[in-house]
């Protein structure tokens, strides 16, 4: 294309109207002419003109319908601005990570060109019907994006901090990303990715530079969508019935069963606790049932092959007083060589002997590097942490303590035969130190251990966030009047002792903390359900509150790189998991895994009584439920799985569904007949409080 051609250069938004409005004519877009001249190498020109005409043509064969060679000529476009032999988007099966120094290098007009030209190719995917491939290229966008904050290696920034860059068309592509995003995870019924991504597009647009004008978003409708988005579950149970199975690359189907257990046999409902599983056990341990208590010290269990038995009772409570070794909540327990370790910063570890049944300790010495400008250390408080176990070796990352309540990003790692330990990365606060090769400070972040994956055995750390409003209201650094959620995944490769950061593709969670999570070994892929968001709003239509933050109900599936990848190997990826019914929106619950059978189950956790029919005023409700995940994957025991029952009878959440029409939902009158009566539903109640059943007859 000649450069007369070219329009002149537009100030401000003006020139975004212009650029959405080519966009929705599928004209292509010149970054020149939206880049200040400063910033525009006068050498790179040759390749900008190679470039538009190729992009010009791939947009004409998309106008025509030949979507398939629209593709395959925007594809010879891209190596026309990264070069030969670079894949776009970036690999996964084979060396992985979302870090290139190629797009870290790029020059700022090429970076928002190839922004533009994965939007495009993945507005193509779309009409195509292939979720999984436009998903893959819009996520390469924010991939891009991210990229750019590693370009200026003298200021490191946290998380929470985003950039600046000085060029109208990187904020319109950024928009286009989420908003078509959000479009694909709404059809799949992943609400809350859905209202995330919608939720992220208004924080760029209210963030933008000034004299950005509003009206080149009419045709995206992110206004209507963030009116509609806040009122819906996740899972929506207006919608769930519904849901089926429209990408198997993308979804899984699924089904919750409620295991019934006597209330005479039945543990007391907690949340903040300890839980793990030993010789076909499962044990729970501490935790509280309210913010005011009361605060546990027990330990119970259940055996996994009689569960209609109920909870034993027998074994010792935790010695430790509560004046010395503080609550019993928000710890987590690991076992290594029979023995359930706990960990509270203290360098006296104690643990349970299972098989002698009783407690005792270790002394154990840190290292020096822990003191210092970053430190002190130790604690005696750490509460919100991650911790696993893996031979013979604890690894601890993350927490809160009473002098750092944003969290903290240290990983720690206690070898169990010498009692000594070692700090791998990062810093135990107060003070910490923005880093781009490690996680950033945080509390509750999932994480678990995978021993087959590609390359070696690896630790994963997914999500969690930094209360930077508790760090506010203790006057420490880095307060805020909003928390943080993580929206990453990293891995911690053990022998090479070094993180990445991972690409999160396919169907994930939108950020969250407090998941259930659990790596089932037989299955070969990580279960997550629920969590909790500081950052996503609830809208209550019934009450006419709005809230800043909202539980979660819903299951996703995570299957690591294969452990022998090729080019046929799936890729990495997130999975939601489909199903009718699921226990009531919750935090903190325990997903865990039986060994010997591969079976998932959940236990316990809490929510706030404000978001569910809670006929109570306590700010937050515990559970003390049990229930067991059947998937529809080789293994998943899903052949037990009744899926037309539940669609008439499964737990929605907290409400019971209707066994004549299917309905749930926070009204009292479905309409139905049952037994040629009218068919009334009386928001549900579980023992505790509650009305079990939800029928009556009028």
């Amino acid at each position: 294309m000649p450069p007369s051609a070219f329009r002149p250069m537009k100030p401000g938004w003006t020139a975004v109207a212009d650029a959405l409005a080519e966009a929705q004519r599928n004209e292509p877009l010149n970054p020149v002419e939206h880049t200040p001249h400063s910033q525009i190498d006068p050498g790179d020109n040759a390749f900008l003109y190679q470039f538009v005409p190729v992009q010009v043509a791939a947009k004409q064969f998309a106008q025509r319908g030949l979507l398939e060679t629209a593709v395959t000529k925007y594809k010879e476009a891209i190596p026309i601005l990264v070069g030969n032999g670079f894949e776009v988007p970036l690999p996964t099966v084979s060396g992985g990570g979302l870090y290139s120094e190629k797009y870290v290098e790029m020059p700022l007009f090429k970076r928002t060109a190839l922004m533009q030209a994965c939007n495009d190719i993945g507005q193509f995917f779309m009409k195509t019907g292939d979720d999984e491939e436009a998903l893959r290229w819009f996520l390469e966008v924010s991939i891009i994006y991210k990229n750019a904050h590693l370009h200026d290696k003298n200021e490191v920034l946290f998380d929470w901090f985003d950039i600046n860059i000085p060029l109208d068309l990187v904020y319109l592509e950024r928009i286009k990303a989420l908003v078509f995003a959000s479009n694909v995870f709404l059809k799949l019924g992943n609400t809350s990715m859905g209202a995330h991504r919608r939720a992220e597009c208004t924080k760029i647009v209210f963030g933008s530079p000034p004299g950005f004008n509003i009206k080149c978003l009419e045709g995206m409708d992110w206004k209507n969508c963030l009116e509609r988005l806040p009122t819906l579950r996740h899972p929506d149970p207006k919608l769930s019935l519904n849901l089926n199975i429209q990408c198997k690359e993308l979804q899984a189907m699924g089904s919750w069963l409620k295991i019934q257990i006597p209330s005479d046999k039945n543990i007391q409902r907690r949340s903040d606790f300890a839980s793990f599983v030993w010789n076909g056990r499962y044990y729970v341990a501490g935790g509280e049932k309210s913010m005011g208590g009361p605060f546990f010290r027990d330990i119970r269990y259940i055996v996994l092959s009689d569960l209609e038995a109920g909870w034993h009772f027998h074994l010792p409570s935790y010695p430790i007083r509560k004046s010395m070794g503080g609550r019993m909540s928000n710890w987590s327990i690991c076992v290594d060589d029979n023995k359930a370790y706990i960990f509270n910063g203290s360098p006296v570890v104690d643990y349970f002997d299972l098989v002698a049944e009783q407690w005792s300790s270790i002394k154990t010495k840190f290292p020096a590097s822990l003191n210092g400008p970053h430190g002190p250390w130790p604690v005696e408080d750490l509460q919100d942490y991650s911790m696993v176990a893996y031979d013979g070796k604890l690894y601890v990352f993350g927490g809160t303590y009473e002098r750092c309540e944003v969290g903290q990003n240290t990983l720690l790692e206690l070898d169990l035969k010498t009692h000594g330990w070692r700090r791998l990365s990062g810093y135990p606060g107060p003070k910490l130190t923005a880093e781009y090769t490690c996680p950033g400070p945080r509390r509750y972040a999932s994480m678990w251990v995978d021993k087959r994956v590609s390359g070696g055995e690896k630790i994963y750390l997914l999500y969690g966030d930094a209360d930077r409003v508790s760090a506010k209201q203790g006057g420490q650094v880095y307060g805020a009047s909003g928390c943080y959620a993580y929206d990453d995944l990293w891995s911690w490769d053990i022998r090479k002792e070094v993180w990445r950061r991972e690409r999160i593709d396919g169907n994930p969670p939108c950020p969250r903390s407090e998941m259930g999570c659990t790596f089932n070994e037989k299955l070969g892929m990580t279960i997550l359900f629920g969590g909790y968001s500081p950052t996503l709003e609830t809208y209550l239509p019934e009450q006419k509150k709005c809230h800043s933050f909202t539980y979660f109900g819903d299951t996703f599936l995570y299957i690591p790189p294969s452990s022998s990848p090729s080019p046929s190997s799936e890729r990495p990826k997130f999975k939601q998991v489909i199903t009718r019914g699921f226990p009531t929106y919750r935090a903190g619950a325990h997903l865990f895994t039986d060994p010997a059978t591969g079976k998932v189950y959940l236990f316990g956790g809490y929510t706030n009584s404000q978001l569910i029919p809670e006929p109570r005023d306590d700010a937050m409700r515990s559970y003390a439920d049990l229930w067991q995940l059947r998937l529809d994957v080789p293994g998943g025991h899903f052949e037990d799985a009744n899926l037309e029952e539940d669609a008439r009878t499964a737990r929605v959440g907290p409400w019971q569904r209707c066994f004549n029409c299917g309905n749930a939902g926070p009204w009292k009158k479905c309409g139905g007949m049952v037994m040629q009566r009218p068919c009334i539903l009386l928001r549900l109640a579980v023992s505790e409080r509650w009305l079990e059943g939800a029928q009556i007859d009028a």
